[in-house]
């Protein structure tokens, strides 16, 4: 099993696809040399590749480790009627915030649906601060988000969809990832 902080840094790639050292920094907290060590020896390693000044994506085998590392890490949770029920109700809220986040996109941003995002977000956040006694590591998910919404109340609209920035969709796509694979799931793409 992955070192914590390994497992940190290889995820956060995982979840993003490809991913540079200071958005890696960024999403974790943790340091830009520590986060720049991680990835050159995962590189080293074969289980990443070297994207240049886009920074890095994982390879198969990176892949493997970290999905190894939910599995063996999370194995007691994948038996947890109370995860799975907080999952369920998870999955209306998520109905409601793909919703709203189409209706903000197909009004060009209207204050109205803007609001709904939002409001869904910072719901996200309470649920998600519900899970950091079982899971510490999502207290980075409750604090990106409600910086992504700080971001969008001062104005930077980025900050709800952009795919570019750690906007609150983003936030919210990686979070449903990671708990997907917590869960032993795969996401329904129907």
């Amino acid at each position: 099993m992955l070192a914590e902080s390994d497992f940190i840094v290889l995820n956060a790639v995982y979840l993003k696809k490809i991913a540079a050292v200071t958005q890696i920094a960024e999403v974790t907290g943790l340091a830009p040399d520590d986060v720049a060590r991680c990835l050159a020896a995962a590189t080293e390693q074969g289980w990443l590749m070297d994207m240049g000044s886009d920074g890095v994506m994982p390879l198969e085998e990176g892949i493997a480790q970290v999905t190894n590392h939910y599995r063996e890490a999370y194995a007691g949770l994948r038996s947890d009627a109370a995860l799975f029920d907080w999952y369920r109700n998870f999955e209306s809220l998520n109905t409601r915030f793909i919703a709203a986040v189409t209706e903000w996109q197909e009004s060009d941003g209207d204050e109205r649906s803007e609001r709904r995002v939002l409001k869904a977000g910072e719901r996200l956040a309470k649920d998600i601060a519900q899970l950091v006694p079982l899971i510490p590591r999502y207290a980075a998910y409750v604090r990106r988000l409600e910086r992504s919404m700080e971001r969008v109340d001062a104005g930077e609209r980025d900050f709800v969809c952009k795919p570019t920035v750690d906007s609150v969709h983003n936030v919210w796509f990686e979070f449903h990832e990671d708990i997907l694979t917590v869960l032993g799931r795969l996401r329904d793409t129907t």
